[in-house]
């Protein structure tokens, strides 16, 4: 009977101390595999090495191997090859013989492959899309840049600080047809003063450059009508305004130009007209202004100008030869490309000659087309 005792005792001895010494290993590898979750959380290769060299020898070995796989194919599910691949290559290296991560290392690799051709087509496509986006920025700071003036800023880039008035379009150009162009001749020496009617033309066109405005005038009036009688001896037949100029204004006063260009200023005296010879004769002539343009007042727009005729140098009985203009254009319609405008316009011209003055004034009523700036 007490042996029966003993023998159960003994068994019971036994067990609880195999039993110690379970707990005891699964504590020790559950310790491990806490390191091995601390070491995947971070992605460290170096210290999951470590711990995979420290333990090569050890006889649960197989357990912290099947751990650290089982880790490796919880990455291989979200899709992080980069670390599952150094992770499979780190536990082959410690165990040569582990067929098992070595089909895994087989099957991370073509996967590794896959995503790292759809990443590259991935940033292909961005780096694509960034180029259109850029493309389509410069498109608009070209506009932007033709619609604002851009003024560099002290610490690089630059800020756009100009607005409506500025043209996007490069190109300005009005045309007036004068319907109703009035003469007044007035010579005291014979005391002619003599009323004459015409149409007339004026055309002019500018070009806006970054730092210049060019362009260029022209204007005709032929006056063929005469309010005389038939037999005034002081009749002058016809009187007729030809002028073509270039001009030329700075873009910090882009509304002043300095015009130089030519004048023929034509004259027809009636043959039994004894009395116009001191009105002056036909003159050709080189000439030299200063015009500016487009000058708000209020919707309207004013325009003047002042040029001098060389001509006057090496003419006979003329001392000095001088032309003036100015002109209020009334805007009346507007469509999307042309604006049309009512213009009045005063024009002289005045000869010093020996034997006094003589003036040839006009009144122009004109309707003016122009193109409309954005």
């Amino acid at each position: 009977m007490l042996t029966r005792k003993l023998k159960v005792i003994f068994a019971f001895l036994i067990l609880l101390c195999s039993s110690a010494s379970l707990f005891a290993v699964e504590e020790y590898v559950s310790n491990i595999y806490k390191v091995i979750d601390v070491i995947f959380a971070k992605k460290d290769g170096d210290d999951l090495n470590l711990v995979l060299s420290e333990n090569t020898e050890d006889k649960y070995y197989y357990l912290i191997e099947n751990y650290t796989e089982k880790k490796i194919r919880r990455l291989i599910v979200n899709n992080d090859y980069d670390f599952a691949m150094e992770a499979i290559v780190i536990v082959i290296e410690n165990n040569l013989d582990n067929e098992q991560a070595v089909e895994m290392y087989s099957v991370i690799s073509e996967a590794y492959e896959i995503q790292q051709a759809h990443e590259r087509e991935e940033e292909r496509k961005h780096q694509q899309e960034l180029a259109r986006i850029e493309a389509e920025k410069e498109s608009k700071r070209a506009s932007v840049d033709k619609e604002y003036v851009s003024a560099a800023k002290s610490k690089g880039g630059s800020v756009y600080v100009a607005g409506k008035e500025t043209k996007l379009t490069s190109n300005h150009w009005k045309a007036a047809l004068g319907i109703a162009d009035f003469l007044y001749e007035y010579e005291p020496t014979k005391q002619i003063n003599t009323f004459h009617y015409g149409p007339s033309i004026d055309f002019r066109y500018e070009y806006t450059m970054p730092k210049l405005v060019v362009g260029a005038d022209v204007f005709a009036d032929p006056h063929i009508l005469v309010f005389t009688a038939d037999d005034d001896p002081k009749k002058v037949e016809v009187f007729c305004d030809i002028e073509l100029a270039g001009k030329i204004a700075m873009s910090f006063a882009k509304n002043m130009f300095v015009r130089l260009g030519f004048n023929s200023s034509i004259v027809g005296k009636a043959d039994y007209a004894v009395d116009t010879v001191n009105v002056a004769d036909t003159l050709y002539t080189p000439l030299i202004g200063i015009k500016i343009e487009k000058i708000k007042v209020g919707s309207s727009e004013l325009d003047f100008g002042l040029d001098w005729y060389a001509g006057s140098l090496y003419t006979n009985n003329l001392t000095v030869a001088m032309g003036g203009m100015l002109n209020l254009a009334l805007p009346y319609a507007q469509m999307e490309k042309v604006k049309l405008t009512f213009n009045l316009g005063l024009r002289d011209k005045i000869f010093l000659k020996p034997s006094g003055v003589e003036n040839r004034a006009s009144i122009i009523l004109a309707i003016g087309v122009e193109n409309v700036i954005k």
